[in-house]
């Protein structure tokens, strides 16, 4: 048994290296058919030989023609090892969208653009392998590229001479909306089919319209706030996140907004679902129907004019600042008693964003700015932390002077999303710098059901933050979880930090 599997890590460890070099592809053109099949190879960082990576990427690939651009739909096997999948979009790397997982047969479906398929694509991919006795945990990012044989890509026919052109219908304007507020039907879709997604029984139907100097933004409520960490939709070709506009943790609900210019075409959007009793994270796409014909308008009420209440006193030193998306949200003292202290900021001058995620580098200026961390001139202390990133470079270098964060293979990941291990890591080493003493026989007699989650480097932080009050973790279906490796949001970041400086009292 034993043998057998280290020759499956050896396999795995073996994905990575070499393919050959493929003949060149020719120039796909804007293509008009829906979608078609595409082979390809993966070659290793700087040779073109073969490998055995292949087998842990289906070929072919499907390509689909999508509002004039080509996709690539790419199947990765063995996907409980894949972490990540990032492709080269000029000079950064960005993550493939995640389209499907089927967790039974260790599949997973991602998406990407193709732009040129006569060019080699640069990846990297991220693989953590566990579970195999006596070999620890193997995590490592590896540079890879996809070569694509383009030699049976359909491409776009030219006309023939003398042949008519079909006349086109000119589509009608939408409909233009008077300023005001509406109900609105609409229909959660399937992905590809004309049917109603799973998603539909966490988002509330009919959803909120606003309509103001020809701006038309539509609201609805996520009916399980717990679960679904991310919401998103495409705006421009792009997804972005949707504004959290309220959110009711007693009642597991989220109210979340986002602009519509064009209610008879329909929106694609990106829901992403954590299951912390699974320690399942779950990528769905969906597509948003609205029946424009449903727009109704919502009568005005008129409520009593409450009696003004009486306002604390407040010190000149004082100085109180709120933002209007925090009203509902549990962490609306953090974020006031920091924002006052100018620890943390919102995104705009009255919006905080308090679900939205926290990098790396925005927690790291945020310890900096509490602990009053010295800033000394740029040194280059990371390669990926550069003198014109001045929103953060300084606080970023002295905090790991401070000790507070490390980096890895003299990179700091700044973009990166933190993860509520990395955060009560950087937490202990902040308390650590500025007081170390209170660090001294802390004990704690929580335990955790997702302990063997946590890496073995943010052990002993995840215990010494509980000792001390900062973190507490979450009861799902009775069992106590902290959920290490999910993306930490502003509020929890403001929180953490708020409960280090009370700490350090």
């Amino acid at each position: 048994m034993k043998k057998s599997l280290l020759v499956l890590f050896t396999a795995i460890l073996l994905i990575f290296t070499a393919i050959p070099s493929l003949p060149a592809a020719a120039e796909v053109t804007a293509a008009q058919v829906a979608s078609y099949e595409l082979q390809f190879k993966v070659l290793q960082e700087d040779k073109d030989e073969v490998s055995t990576a292949g087998k842990y990427v289906k070929s072919p690939a499907e390509v689909k023609v999508e509002a004039g651009k080509a996709f690539v739909y790419m199947t990765l096997l063995e996907s409980q090892y894949w972490q990540s999948l990032k492709i080269q979009d000029g000079d950064k790397f960005v993550d493939a969208e995640v389209v499907s997982e089927n967790n039974e047969e260790k599949t997973r479906v991602v998406k990407f653009e193709l732009k040129d398929v006569e060019k080699t694509l640069n990846a990297k991919a991220h693989i953590i392998v566990t579970g195999i006795p006596g070999l620890g945990e193997y995590d490592q990012t590896h540079d890879i590229r996809f070569q694509f044989d383009a030699s049976n890509v359909p491409v776009e026919e030219e006309g023939t001479e003398g042949e008519e052109t079909p006349e086109t219908e000119t589509p009608e304007a939408p409909a233009t909306i008077k300023d005001g507020d509406y109900t609105l039907g609409f229909k959660v879709l399937h992905e590809e089919e004309e049917k109603e997604s799973s998603m539909t029984r966490y988002i509330e139907a009919p959803a909120a319209l606003t309509v103001k100097d020809g701006k038309q933004v539509v609201s609805f409520k996520l009916t399980n706030n717990e679960q679904i960490t991310e919401f998103q939709v495409e705006q421009d070709g792009e997804f972005v996140d949707a504004t959290v506009v309220s959110v009711n943790e007693e009642a597991n609900h989220r109210v979340v907004s986002f602009e519509v210019a064009d209610f008879t075409k329909i929106m694609n959007a990106k829901v992403t679902v954590f299951v912390a009793a699974a320690n399942h994270t779950g990528h769905y796409t969906v597509r948003l129907a609205f029946d424009q014909d449903s727009i109704e308008p919502v009568a005005p009420e008129t409520p009593e004019t409450p009696e003004t209440p009486e306002q604390p006193e407040q010190s000149e030193e004082e100085v109180t600042v709120s933002f209007k998306d925090i009203d509902k949200t549990w962490a609306k003292p953090y974020i006031e008693a920091l924002a006052a202290k100018e620890i943390v900021k919102g995104k705009t001058a009255d919006i905080f964003a308090p679900n939205d995620k926290i990098t790396r580098a925005q927690f790291a200026l945020i310890i900096a700015r509490a602990l009053d961390l010295e800033k000394q001139e740029f040194q280059g202390t990371f390669s990926d932390v550069t003198k014109d990133m001045d929103g953060f470079v300084y606080e970023v270098e002295a905090a790991n002077r401070a000790g507070i964060i490390q980096g890895d293979a003299g990179k700091f990941n700044p973009n990166a999303a933190i993860t509520r291990q990395q955060m009560a890591t950087m937490i202990i080493r902040a308390i650590e710098f500025k007081d170390a003493s209170l660090l001294k026989n802390v004990e704690t007699t929580v335990e955790f059901a997702d302990a063997a989650q946590i890496n073995d480097y943010a052990k002993e932080a995840v215990q010494m933050a509980v000792g001390l009050g900062i973190i507490d973790g979450d009861v799902v279906k009775g069992q106590k979880v902290f959920s290490p490796k999910v993306h930490a949001t502003r509020a929890h970041a403001v929180k953490m930090v708020y409960n280090m400086l009370e700490t350090n009292k």
